[in-house]
């Protein structure tokens, strides 16, 4: 049975229609290469406002698909394909939540995943200003570098960008004294996931 003109016309239509469109570069289709995962733990809200941040950032990377995921959610599949992978947590008694522990540490001991050369970087809540923060950080970095990945953390400039330093990580200071999450600590947040989604691009290159 032929095709007449006006039904083909219609099928043409609705196939332009349906079919997805991706972005393209000159005569190959161009799709992001690196996949960087920000997994985090949060009960009030605060640790996720800098997760979103961070994920942010790193998705505006060219060439950086960002997965932005609660630590329970994160499968065996998210941990392989990811170059990048940025945790956080919010400090609970100066520490690592309990239950945010037990499930990294799954990760390696019953999901057997290879972190060899992936990049990570590390954000952390917590009230007070000494209320283990740092701690977190640390906590969160050992456990990276424990499993062999190469760390980083944010960096900074002044602004004439002569002197330049870097940070463990971005931490935001949340307890009663300070609530909310603050656009400088929202700014740290950002500059660390641009970070690790650049080292991820630049180690996945080798």
């Amino acid at each position: 049975m032929r095709y007449r003109p006006h039904l083909r016309i219609v099928f043409l239509a609705l196939a332009s229609f349906v079919a997805p469109t991706r972005p393209v570069s000159g005569d190959e289709t161009a799709s992001p290469s690196v996949s960087v995962l920000v997994a985090y733990y949060s009960r009030t809200g605060n640790t996720e406002q800098m997760a979103l941040a961070v994920a942010e950032a790193a998705g505006r990377v060219p060439g950086v698909a960002v997965s932005l995921k609660k630590v329970g959610e994160v499968t065996q599949r998210d941990l392989q394909s990811a170059r990048g992978i940025i945790l956080g947590a919010p400090a609970y008694y100066a520490n690592i939540p309990g239950a945010m522990k037990v499930v990294i540490d799954d990760w390696s001991w019953k999901m057997k995943v290879d972190f060899t050369d992936k990049v990570g970087g590390a954000f952390a809540t917590g009230g007070g200003q000494a209320g283990g923060k740092e701690h977190v950080l640390v906590s969160l970095l050992l456990f990276m570098i424990n499993n062999r990945m190469v760390v980083a953390g944010p960096l900074f400039e002044d602004e004439q960008g002569d002197d330049k330093w870097a940070e463990i990580g971005a931490a935001a200071m949340t307890g009663p004294l300070d609530p909310k999450v603050g656009p400088g600590e929202l700014d740290a947040a950002r500059r660390l996931g641009n970070r690790i989604a650049r080292l991820a691009m630049k180690m996945n290159a080798r």
